[in-house]
Protein backbone atom coordinates (compact mmCIF):
# COMPACT_ATOMS: atom_id res chain seq x y z
CA UNK A 1 0.00 0.00 0.00
CA UNK A 2 1.36 3.42 -0.98
CA UNK A 3 2.10 5.72 1.95
CA UNK A 4 0.90 9.28 1.47
CA UNK A 5 3.48 11.68 2.94
CA UNK A 6 2.51 15.32 3.41
CA UNK A 7 4.86 18.12 4.54
CA UNK A 8 3.37 21.46 5.55
CA UNK A 9 5.58 24.35 4.44
CA UNK A 10 4.69 27.72 5.92
CA UNK A 11 5.84 31.03 4.40
CA UNK A 12 9.57 31.51 4.99
CA UNK A 13 10.12 27.77 5.39
CA UNK A 14 13.69 26.48 5.57
CA UNK A 15 14.03 24.72 2.23
CA UNK A 16 16.12 21.82 3.52
CA UNK A 17 13.43 21.03 6.12
CA UNK A 18 11.22 20.14 3.16
CA UNK A 19 13.60 18.91 0.46
CA UNK A 20 15.77 16.82 2.80
CA UNK A 21 13.07 14.40 3.98
CA UNK A 22 11.51 14.29 0.51
CA UNK A 23 14.82 13.23 -1.06
CA UNK A 24 15.18 10.42 1.48
CA UNK A 25 11.68 9.10 0.78
CA UNK A 26 12.20 9.47 -2.98
CA UNK A 27 15.43 7.47 -2.77
CA UNK A 28 13.61 4.76 -0.83
CA UNK A 29 11.22 4.50 -3.79
CA UNK A 30 14.24 4.07 -6.09
CA UNK A 31 15.80 1.42 -3.89
CA UNK A 32 12.56 -0.55 -3.65
CA UNK A 33 11.84 -0.18 -7.37
CA UNK A 34 8.28 0.96 -6.74
CA UNK A 35 6.30 3.84 -5.24
CA UNK A 36 6.41 3.15 -1.52
CA UNK A 37 5.90 6.84 -0.71
CA UNK A 38 3.72 9.40 -2.50
CA UNK A 39 5.19 12.80 -1.67
CA UNK A 40 3.33 16.09 -1.47
CA UNK A 41 4.05 19.58 -0.20
CA UNK A 42 1.22 21.39 1.54
CA UNK A 43 0.70 25.14 1.63
CA UNK A 44 -1.22 27.25 4.10
CA UNK A 45 -2.75 29.61 1.56
CA UNK A 46 -3.41 29.22 -2.14
CA UNK A 47 -0.20 30.86 -3.24
CA UNK A 48 3.42 30.08 -3.99
CA UNK A 49 5.49 29.38 -0.86
CA UNK A 50 8.55 31.62 -0.59
CA UNK A 51 11.29 29.81 1.34
CA UNK A 52 13.86 31.53 3.57
CA UNK A 53 16.47 31.17 0.81
CA UNK A 54 14.22 32.79 -1.79
CA UNK A 55 13.46 29.56 -3.65
CA UNK A 56 9.75 29.24 -4.36
CA UNK A 57 7.70 26.09 -3.85
CA UNK A 58 4.44 25.27 -5.61
CA UNK A 59 2.25 23.39 -3.13
CA UNK A 60 0.41 20.22 -4.18
CA UNK A 61 -2.46 20.76 -1.77
CA UNK A 62 -3.69 23.21 0.86
CA UNK A 63 -4.27 23.00 4.57
CA UNK A 64 -8.00 23.63 4.15
CA UNK A 65 -8.42 20.88 1.53
CA UNK A 66 -10.64 17.94 2.42
CA UNK A 67 -8.99 14.63 3.21
CA UNK A 68 -9.89 12.41 0.28
CA UNK A 69 -7.55 9.50 1.05
CA UNK A 70 -5.70 8.10 4.08
CA UNK A 71 -2.59 10.04 5.12
CA UNK A 72 0.26 7.99 6.47
CA UNK A 73 2.56 10.78 7.69
CA UNK A 74 2.00 14.50 8.24
CA UNK A 75 5.06 16.63 8.99
CA UNK A 76 5.46 20.32 9.76
CA UNK A 77 8.66 21.89 8.45
CA UNK A 78 10.50 24.60 10.38
CA UNK A 79 10.92 28.26 9.47
CA UNK A 80 13.05 31.05 10.98
CA UNK A 81 9.95 33.16 11.68
CA UNK A 82 7.62 30.36 12.66
CA UNK A 83 6.68 31.93 16.00
CA UNK A 84 4.63 34.54 14.14
CA UNK A 85 2.16 31.81 13.13
CA UNK A 86 1.50 30.11 16.48
CA UNK A 87 -1.43 32.36 17.42
CA UNK A 88 -3.43 31.79 14.23
CA UNK A 89 -6.44 29.75 15.36
CA UNK A 90 -7.50 28.68 11.86
CA UNK A 91 -4.00 27.49 11.04
CA UNK A 92 -3.76 25.48 14.26
CA UNK A 93 -7.17 23.93 13.72
CA UNK A 94 -6.26 22.84 10.19
CA UNK A 95 -2.97 21.46 11.45
CA UNK A 96 -4.77 19.46 14.17
CA UNK A 97 -7.21 18.04 11.63
CA UNK A 98 -4.49 16.73 9.35
CA UNK A 99 -2.27 15.46 12.15
CA UNK A 100 -5.01 13.57 13.97
CA UNK A 101 -6.21 11.98 10.75
CA UNK A 102 -2.73 10.65 9.94
CA UNK A 103 -1.16 7.41 11.12
CA UNK A 104 1.77 9.39 12.46
CA UNK A 105 2.70 13.05 12.52
CA UNK A 106 5.67 15.13 13.49
CA UNK A 107 8.02 17.99 12.81
CA UNK A 108 11.38 19.02 11.52
CA UNK A 109 13.34 21.71 13.37
CA UNK A 110 11.16 24.54 14.76
CA UNK A 111 8.05 22.95 13.26
CA UNK A 112 7.61 21.41 16.71
CA UNK A 113 6.42 24.82 17.95
CA UNK A 114 3.36 24.59 15.71
CA UNK A 115 2.47 21.11 16.92
CA UNK A 116 2.92 22.20 20.53
CA UNK A 117 0.73 25.27 19.99
CA UNK A 118 -1.94 22.98 18.56
CA UNK A 119 -1.83 20.87 21.73
CA UNK A 120 -0.56 17.81 19.89
CA UNK A 121 2.65 17.22 21.87
CA UNK A 122 1.40 17.18 25.46
CA UNK A 123 3.11 14.40 27.38
CA UNK A 124 5.31 13.50 24.40
CA UNK A 125 9.11 13.43 24.21
CA UNK A 126 10.14 15.77 21.43
CA UNK A 127 13.28 16.93 19.63
CA UNK A 128 13.67 20.38 18.10
CA UNK A 129 16.44 22.78 17.11
CA UNK A 130 18.67 23.66 20.06
CA UNK A 131 18.05 27.39 19.46
CA UNK A 132 14.30 27.08 20.19
CA UNK A 133 14.37 24.16 22.64
CA UNK A 134 14.33 26.45 25.66
CA UNK A 135 11.44 28.48 24.28
CA UNK A 136 9.47 25.31 23.52
CA UNK A 137 10.05 23.90 27.01
CA UNK A 138 9.19 27.19 28.76
CA UNK A 139 6.12 27.99 26.65
CA UNK A 140 4.67 24.47 26.66
CA UNK A 141 5.63 22.76 29.96
CA UNK A 142 3.42 19.77 29.09
CA UNK A 143 5.90 18.88 26.34
CA UNK A 144 9.01 16.86 27.28
CA UNK A 145 11.81 18.48 25.28
CA UNK A 146 15.04 16.51 24.75
CA UNK A 147 17.59 19.23 24.01
CA UNK A 148 20.24 16.81 22.75
CA UNK A 149 18.26 14.35 20.63
CA UNK A 150 18.71 14.31 16.86
CA UNK A 151 15.43 12.46 16.29
CA UNK A 152 12.75 11.05 18.58
CA UNK A 153 9.80 8.69 18.24
CA UNK A 154 7.06 8.75 20.87
CA UNK A 155 3.75 7.09 20.06
CA UNK A 156 2.50 8.57 16.78
CA UNK A 157 4.87 11.55 17.05
CA UNK A 158 8.13 11.76 15.10
CA UNK A 159 10.40 14.77 15.57
CA UNK A 160 13.80 15.98 14.45
CA UNK A 161 16.25 18.57 15.75
CA UNK A 162 17.51 21.17 13.30
CA UNK A 163 17.47 21.39 9.52
CA UNK A 164 19.70 18.52 8.28
CA UNK A 165 18.33 16.22 10.97
CA UNK A 166 15.16 16.05 8.87
CA UNK A 167 17.11 13.61 6.72
CA UNK A 168 17.87 11.51 9.81
CA UNK A 169 14.18 11.54 10.73
CA UNK A 170 13.07 10.47 7.27
CA UNK A 171 15.70 7.72 7.22
CA UNK A 172 14.49 6.39 10.56
CA UNK A 173 10.95 6.23 9.16
CA UNK A 174 12.20 4.38 6.08
CA UNK A 175 13.82 1.83 8.39
CA UNK A 176 10.59 1.64 10.39
CA UNK A 177 8.47 1.16 7.26
CA UNK A 178 10.47 -1.04 4.91
CA UNK A 179 13.44 -2.30 6.89
CA UNK A 180 17.06 -1.70 7.76
CA UNK A 181 18.50 -2.97 4.48
CA UNK A 182 16.64 -0.38 2.41
CA UNK A 183 17.47 2.38 4.90
CA UNK A 184 21.17 1.46 4.70
CA UNK A 185 21.03 1.58 0.91
CA UNK A 186 19.36 5.00 1.02
CA UNK A 187 22.02 6.32 3.41
CA UNK A 188 24.79 5.01 1.17
CA UNK A 189 23.29 6.56 -1.96
CA UNK A 190 22.79 9.95 -0.27
CA UNK A 191 26.23 9.81 1.38
CA UNK A 192 24.82 10.36 4.87
CA UNK A 193 25.22 8.70 8.24
CA UNK A 194 22.88 5.83 8.92
CA UNK A 195 23.13 6.73 12.60
CA UNK A 196 24.72 10.11 13.28
CA UNK A 197 27.32 10.03 16.09
CA UNK A 198 26.49 12.02 19.22
CA UNK A 199 23.62 14.41 19.75
CA UNK A 200 22.96 17.99 18.69
CA UNK A 201 24.83 19.43 21.69
CA UNK A 202 28.00 19.17 19.60
CA UNK A 203 26.53 21.74 17.18
CA UNK A 204 25.05 24.10 19.75
CA UNK A 205 26.71 27.41 20.62
CA UNK A 206 23.94 28.42 23.00
CA UNK A 207 24.62 28.62 26.72
CA UNK A 208 28.33 27.84 26.50
CA UNK A 209 29.44 28.70 30.04
CA UNK A 210 27.88 32.13 29.66
CA UNK A 211 28.64 35.12 31.87
CA UNK A 212 25.55 35.73 33.99
CA UNK A 213 24.38 36.37 37.51
CA UNK A 214 25.37 39.36 39.62
CA UNK A 215 28.43 41.38 38.56
CA UNK A 216 30.68 39.90 41.25
CA UNK A 217 29.98 36.43 39.90
CA UNK A 218 30.72 37.59 36.38
CA UNK A 219 34.09 38.91 37.57
CA UNK A 220 34.91 35.44 38.89
CA UNK A 221 33.73 33.84 35.66
CA UNK A 222 35.84 36.20 33.55
CA UNK A 223 38.90 35.44 35.65
CA UNK A 224 38.39 31.69 35.33
CA UNK A 225 37.91 31.91 31.56
CA UNK A 226 41.03 34.08 31.21
CA UNK A 227 43.07 31.60 33.29
CA UNK A 228 41.33 28.39 32.25
CA UNK A 229 44.49 26.24 32.45
CA UNK A 230 44.92 26.95 36.16
CA UNK A 231 43.50 24.86 38.98
CA UNK A 232 40.04 26.13 39.93
CA UNK A 233 37.47 24.79 42.35
CA UNK A 234 34.71 26.03 44.64
CA UNK A 235 37.25 27.06 47.27
CA UNK A 236 39.39 29.21 44.94
CA UNK A 237 36.37 30.74 43.22
CA UNK A 238 34.73 31.54 46.57
CA UNK A 239 37.94 33.16 47.82
CA UNK A 240 37.91 35.61 44.91
CA UNK A 241 34.53 36.85 46.15
CA UNK A 242 35.52 36.78 49.81
CA UNK A 243 32.85 34.20 50.60
CA UNK A 244 32.86 30.83 52.29
CA UNK A 245 32.68 27.88 49.86
CA UNK A 246 29.28 26.92 51.25
CA UNK A 247 27.82 30.42 50.81
CA UNK A 248 29.39 30.78 47.36
CA UNK A 249 28.02 27.42 46.24
CA UNK A 250 24.51 28.31 47.41
CA UNK A 251 24.64 31.78 45.85
CA UNK A 252 25.99 30.40 42.58
CA UNK A 253 23.21 27.85 42.24
CA UNK A 254 20.57 30.46 43.03
CA UNK A 255 21.93 32.84 40.38
CA UNK A 256 23.01 30.36 37.70
CA UNK A 257 20.83 27.29 38.13
CA UNK A 258 23.89 25.01 38.21
CA UNK A 259 26.81 24.35 40.53
CA UNK A 260 30.18 26.11 40.21
CA UNK A 261 31.72 22.76 39.28
CA UNK A 262 29.20 22.22 36.47
CA UNK A 263 29.83 25.71 35.08
CA UNK A 264 33.59 25.20 35.31
CA UNK A 265 33.38 21.97 33.33
CA UNK A 266 31.27 23.74 30.68
CA UNK A 267 33.88 26.50 30.46
CA UNK A 268 36.74 24.01 30.07
CA UNK A 269 34.87 21.99 27.43
CA UNK A 270 33.92 25.16 25.52
CA UNK A 271 37.58 26.20 25.40
CA UNK A 272 38.61 22.70 24.34
CA UNK A 273 36.06 22.81 21.52
CA UNK A 274 37.59 26.01 20.14
CA UNK A 275 41.09 24.52 20.27
CA UNK A 276 40.00 21.28 18.63
CA UNK A 277 38.39 23.26 15.83
CA UNK A 278 41.37 25.51 15.15
CA UNK A 279 44.68 23.96 16.19
CA UNK A 280 46.38 20.65 15.58
CA UNK A 281 47.89 20.20 19.04
CA UNK A 282 47.83 16.71 20.58
CA UNK A 283 44.91 16.03 22.93
CA UNK A 284 47.31 15.87 25.88
CA UNK A 285 48.34 19.49 25.29
CA UNK A 286 44.77 20.63 24.78
CA UNK A 287 43.68 18.91 28.00
CA UNK A 288 46.43 20.69 29.95
CA UNK A 289 45.69 24.04 28.31
CA UNK A 290 42.02 23.76 29.36
CA UNK A 291 42.77 22.74 32.94
CA UNK A 292 42.08 19.02 32.62
CA UNK A 293 44.62 16.90 34.46
CA UNK A 294 44.58 14.16 31.81
CA UNK A 295 43.21 13.31 28.39
CA UNK A 296 40.96 10.73 30.03
CA UNK A 297 39.29 13.40 32.18
CA UNK A 298 38.94 15.62 29.10
CA UNK A 299 37.33 12.73 27.24
CA UNK A 300 34.89 11.97 30.04
CA UNK A 301 33.86 15.63 30.32
CA UNK A 302 33.39 15.83 26.56
CA UNK A 303 31.21 12.74 26.45
CA UNK A 304 29.22 13.97 29.44
CA UNK A 305 28.60 17.38 27.84
CA UNK A 306 28.39 16.57 24.12
CA UNK A 307 27.94 12.79 23.87
CA UNK A 308 30.94 12.58 21.56
CA UNK A 309 34.67 12.12 22.16
CA UNK A 310 37.25 14.89 21.58
CA UNK A 311 38.80 12.87 18.74
CA UNK A 312 35.43 12.49 17.03
CA UNK A 313 34.68 16.18 17.53
CA UNK A 314 37.98 17.16 15.92
CA UNK A 315 37.33 14.82 13.01
CA UNK A 316 33.98 16.46 12.24
CA UNK A 317 34.68 20.11 13.11
CA UNK A 318 38.40 20.84 12.74
CA UNK A 319 39.44 23.35 10.10
CA UNK A 320 42.57 21.30 9.45
CA UNK A 321 43.68 17.69 9.67
CA UNK A 322 44.95 17.95 13.22
CA UNK A 323 46.57 15.00 14.93
CA UNK A 324 45.08 13.29 17.97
Amino acid sequence: MIKNMVILALPGVQLLDVSGPLDVFAEANEQRGREVYRLRVMGWRREVIHSSSGVRLMPDLMLDDELTEPVDTFLVAGAPGIRSFIDDAALLEGLRRWALNSRRFGSVCSGALMLAAAGLLNGRHVATHWAVAGYLADSYPEVVVDTDAITLSDGPVRSAAGVTSGLDLALSMVEEDVGRETALAVAAQLVMYFKRPGGQSQFSRKGEASLSGRSALQDVQRYVQAHISESHNVQTMAARMGLSPRHFNRLYQQQMGLTPGEWLEQARVAHARRLLESVGSPLKQIAAHCGFSSTDILRRAFVRQLHITPAQYRKYFASNGGIS
